[in-house]
């Protein structure tokens, strides 16, 4: 808390200019800027849509997206948000018809999609950018997601292998406990049985790997536009993706919810190292954060007060779906 409050006493003359900054912003930019985080955030509920359907579970799209922007509302709002909104959207897959191991199965998969989007806009900046170091960490991390995502997606074709692991396991855990050695082996078989139903093909891989890298540019696109928007040029693509996916890997980082103070300061650090000035890009920043962040969030929350008013329209469309 000390650190926070240093931080805004210090920060507060630079980003009052920022505020004022915005004073002059270039309204069609702006637009442009809203509907690319709009799109951004469908992105990554079609994209979780489409891991569902690979697993036999039909959603409709605009239940999907707006479940997307509820749980980043809750990730972004509440204390521990992350569990809040894995909770949340656990839930949300139970409700329309997925069984405990497809939604386990579609946050891993989602997770690993997502990560791995990220990882190849930042080895793709790197490239452009002609920075050896980075590039070089962008392959080895890049390189370990996919084999990390080769490992999903043989043990969802094999999944008595994730049997014959958990079953060894259940042995040493029931010999520990002093119970018998087959207890909970009938709740395990269930839950094979459950992954056998999982049967993605490369098609659903590469749809929603496409919409896990669409997430991502749309967002960093709504960065590039708030640059226009404030009429601050001359932001490469390198540029952009470096800063971008610098920004994006510290959000885990702050104590704070959305990642606040350290992505912010990240983006304009990396922004400055490029040569735009601090009073260009704290602006920038300011505004972008504005959007995908406040914005995105009070969306999220308009969704969730619909969803409690209406609870059965979700239901009416998940029934018309299937």
């Amino acid at each position: 808390m000390v650190l926070v409050v240093v931080e805004i006493v210090v920060v507060a003359p630079e980003v009052g200019n920022a505020v004022a900054a915005l004073q002059a912003i270039d309204v069609d930019w702006f637009g442009v800027a809203v509907v690319a985080t709009v799109v951004s955030m469908s992105m990554f509920g079609l994209g979780r849509r489409r891991l569902l359907a690979a697993a036999g579970v039909r959603t409709p799209a605009g239940a999907s997206v707006a479940a997307a922007f509820v749980a980043n509302a809750l990730h972004v709002t509440l204390p521990g948000g992350a569990a809040f909104s894995t909770a949340y959207t656990y839930r949300w897959m139970r409700d329309r018809g997925a069984t405990v191991a497809v939604g386990t199965w579609v946050l891993v998969a989602g997770g690993v999609l997502a990560t791995g989007s990220l990882v190849a806009l930042g080895l793709a900046g790197a490239l452009l950018a002609g920075r050896s170091g980075g590039l070089v960490g962008s392959v080895c991390e890049l390189v370990g997601l996919l084999a990390v995502a080769v490992l999903v997606r043989h043990l969802s074709r094999h999944p008595e292998l994730v049997r014959a692991a958990c079953a060894h396991v259940l042995t040493r855990v029931n010999r520990l406990r002093r119970r018998e050695p087959a207890a909970g082996a009938a709740a395990l078989d269930d839950l094979v049985g459950q992954l056998q139903a999982v049967r993605p093909r490369p098609a659903d891989w590469f749809a929603a790997g496409g919409c896990a890298v669409a997430n991502w540019a749309f967002d960093l696109g709504c960065l590039a536009a708030c640059a226009a928007a404030l009429r601050v040029h001359g932001l490469g693509l390198p540029l952009l993706l470096v800063a971008y996916t610098a920004g994006m890997a510290t959000s885990g980082l702050s104590p704070l919810p959305g990642g606040i103070g350290v992505v912010d300061a990240t983006l304009v650090l990396a922004l400055t190292a490029g040569g735009v000035p601090v009073a260009a890009a704290l602006p920038v920043v300011v505004l972008y954060r504005l959007i995908s962040v406040v914005g995105v969030v009070a969306a999220g929350w308009v969704c969730y007060v619909v969803q409690q008013v209406r609870p059965g329209a979700a239901a009416v469309g998940t029934a018309a779906s299937r």
